[in-house]
């Protein structure tokens, strides 16, 4: 049994639209037509893809896993052709690559660098965003290789994780903050003080959990932001206590314009992709030149 592309076209294009008739007229085929091709993929599979109302229509559970799947092989068919074409033209294809917001302003420089001196040819292109967003990318295909910290506990299923190197995180305030001339604040001092957090779900457990092994509440935020760089600028107004990567205030604590109160955890990082056999030969052909890079990049931030 086996489905064609464009029969997934076709399903993908009636699951997106909730219409017959505006699929078709995106898929450029009657509707009669576009009704046999879902049916005929219902007969191969022995059971309903699709509930069929009145006013709308929606996947059934059997047809949610396909949609996800069949996204996922039209954009790894569409890639596989670029390759082919770009090749043939004396190109090498292109990738896509997601950077974690957490070291993007330095490595992505870096490995735009290394790849372009590799690979002169190679067209890349370069996502930078937060862990759960980008690993959702990479699982539907957009993203084709992920550069990430590793997240606690449990591993998204089907990809693979390779450390690279370690990212520590530490709890800081700016020079003029209060904070910074008391030795040793304890963990009830910190959690009084005013934060600035960005505003992600794992940060927010991380930092309740952190405090809750006190027996202390959770944290009453401030400030909440989508980005690293202003967060490092709330921390340097003397206001706010936050956590930063090290390789990010790394001039800055060598200065004392900012000063670590502890450190907040350290974790593995590294590249983040998915079964090689789902991989394209030009992501395959680069990976361990994205490795190398990030190891070198790493090397130079201690």
């Amino acid at each position: 049994m086996y489905f064609e592309i464009k029969q997934l076209r076709h399903f993908v294009s009636v699951v997106e639209t909730g219409n017959i008739t505006r699929a078709a007229e995106l898929q450029h085929i009657t509707q009669p037509a576009l009704t046999r091709s879902v049916r005929n993929m219902e007969e191969r599979i022995g059971g309903d893809l699709l509930n069929r109302q009145h006013h709308s229509i929606t996947p059934t559970e059997a047809g949610e896993v396909l949609y996800q799947y069949a996204k996922l092989i039209i954009r790894q068919a569409e890639l596989a052709i670029s390759d082919v074409k770009a090749i043939s033209k004396g190109h090498k294809g292109h990738v896509h690559v997601g950077i974690a917001a957490l070291f993007a302003p330095t490595l992505a420089g870096a490995l735009a660098s290394h790849l372009a001196s590799v690979f002169p040819e190679l067209q890349v292109r370069l996502t930078e965003g937060f862990f759960e967003d980008l690993v959702a990318q990479l699982h539907n295909g957009e993203i084709d290789v992920l550069l990430s910290n590793f997240p606690p506990g449990e591993v998204p299923p089907e990809v693979t994780l390779k450390p690279l190197f370690e990212i520590r995180t530490e709890f800081v305030v700016s020079a003029e903050h209060p904070l910074a001339s008391v030795e040793q604040p304890s963990l009830n001092d910190m959690h009084k003080a005013r934060w600035a957090i960005v505003k992600h779900p794992h940060i927010t457990n991380f930092l309740n959990g952190y405090f809750a092994a006190e027996s202390l509440p959770p944290l009453d935020i401030a400030v909440e932001t989508t980005s690293l760089v202003s967060l490092k600028s709330l921390v340097m107004t003397g206001e706010y206590i936050a956590m930063l990567p090290h390789r990010w205030i790394k001039d800055e604590l060598a200065t004392g314009t900012l000063t670590t109160l502890r450190t907040a955890l350290v974790r593995e990082a590294g590249l983040i992709v998915r079964p090689d056999e789902t991989l394209r030969p030009t992501v395959i052909n680069i990976i361990p030149e994205v490795e190398r890079a990030c190891v070198e990049w790493a090397a130079d931030r201690r």
